[in-house]
């Protein structure tokens, strides 16, 4: 006697649920893994609070996120960025040639730094102090 077996089984939950176009979606494939920011070191605190605002962020649009110059995405042009040590990092990873990078604030002082392409937002630097765009106050 032969039983019907399943070739493909259903999740309870979907990895991508279907939500409307234009979410905005971290990826880490260009994250700087040598410099000063780099990711590898933050602590386990911010880490926690770090994945616990992308999964945030990931239920967001574009729009939502990066509204018009406030909280949480900004944009900035490069050539403003006042930090000369992110700039000459931005040379040695050829990322100098682009002409806004952003970044997703993550807490008080917390900041996520990268490059955004249509939904993607491409993590780059963590930046746990402030120091690669120091508020003015």
């Amino acid at each position: 006697m032969a039983r019907d077996i399943p070739t493909e089984k259903r999740p309870r939950r979907a990895l991508t649920p279907s939500e409307p176009e234009g979410k905005l979606v971290v990826l880490f494939s260009r994250i700087d893994l040598d410099g000063p920011w780099c990711l590898t070191k933050i602590s386990q605190t911010d880490h926690r609070n770090l994945l616990s605002r992308i999964q945030s962020f990931e239920t967001m649009t574009v729009r939502e996120a990066f509204n018009h110059g406030e909280e949480p995405g900004k944009d900035y042009a490069i050539e403003d960025l006042p930090s000369k040590a992110a700039r000459k990092r931005l040379e040695e990873l050829t990322f100098d040639d682009r002409d806004h990078i952003s970044r997703l604030r993550i807490g008080n002082l917390g900041r996520l730094y990268g490059f955004r392409e249509g939904a993607r937002f491409y993590a780059l630097w963590w930046d746990p102090e402030h120091e690669i765009w120091p508020t003015k106050k």
